[in-house]
């Protein structure tokens, strides 16, 4: 998906809604991403497994870590790792950076 999160949800929020069909296609998506196939599969650049991963997991641990009011122990006892891999892995993603710039670290 080219755009943020945002802008995928609202695209498929209208579709949703503006479909005549049980099922929604290509018909109901703005031509502003209908690409042809060929122009789609040279912008597409394939990630290692580890570089699609790590936006995802940056992404649940922060939202752990909100959830926990950056409280690392019950935010390490929530995902079910160890603490310290929790603040190798907040290392890794900024996190811990942005833990010292609320005051939280």
């Amino acid at each position: 998906w080219p755009g943020n999160v945002r802008e995928l949800e609202n695209v498929i929020e209208r579709a949703v809604l503006l479909s005549k069909d049980k099922y929604i296609g290509p018909a109901d998506l703005p031509d502003s991403i209908k690409q042809d196939q060929s122009q789609q599969q040279k912008t597409y650049k394939l990630l290692s497994l580890k570089e699609a991963l790590a936006e995802p997991e940056r992404n649940l641990i922060r939202q752990a870590l909100e959830a926990n009011h950056w409280n690392r122990q019950e935010t390490a006892k929530a995902l079910q790792i160890n603490r310290t891999t929790l603040f190798k892995k907040m290392k890794h993603y900024g996190l811990y950076a942005e833990a010292e710039q609320l005051g939280l670290s």
